[in-house]
């Protein structure tokens, strides 16, 4: 089932909700490779959303600090989800790349699931004083 970005997961910041549409992107990415059977691709992918997620992450890290919004939390759930996309990784390599289209479609669920909490549940929580700068703002931009 293909996620789709809607303005409602907006978090009122225009570098976050860009890269929350590229997390979405890419997850769906590697439901279409898993649907296509190209484990190839889904390894791929992966590697891609893992490293769109780890610079989201830090790009985030550094909004919540400008904003004054309370990151422990937020960060060890970051930590949580790095380690279980290298866990993922590290299995389809021990697999050689030829997962059951059951085990694949499983993280693929997670992947997802994942994506949406994170924009929805998490990252909304930073909302109300993103929405207090410029929809454009970055770290540096004004006084902080």
């Amino acid at each position: 089932m293909e996620l789709v970005w809607s303005k409602k997961l907006s978090v009122g910041n225009a570098s976050l909700d860009a890269e929350h549409q590229q997390i979405i992107k890419l997850v769906n990415e590697v439901d279409r490779a898993i649907g296509a059977k190209n484990m190839a691709r889904f390894s791929q992918t992966l590697k891609q959303l893992e490293e769109a997620a780890r610079e989201h992450f830090l790009n985030e890290a550094k909004i919540a600090r400008a904003i004054d919004y309370d990151f422990n939390q937020h960060n060890i759930e970051h930590h949580y989800i790095l380690r279980e996309m290298q866990l993922i990784e590290t299995e389809l390599d021990a697999q050689h790349g030829s997962w059951s289209a059951s085990v694949a479609e499983h993280y693929f669920q997670f992947l997802s699931t994942w994506a949406i909490d994170h924009i929805d549940e998490d990252d909304m929580k930073m909302k109300a004083l993103l929405v207090a700068r410029p929809y454009h703002f970055k770290p540096g931009d004004f006084s902080d």
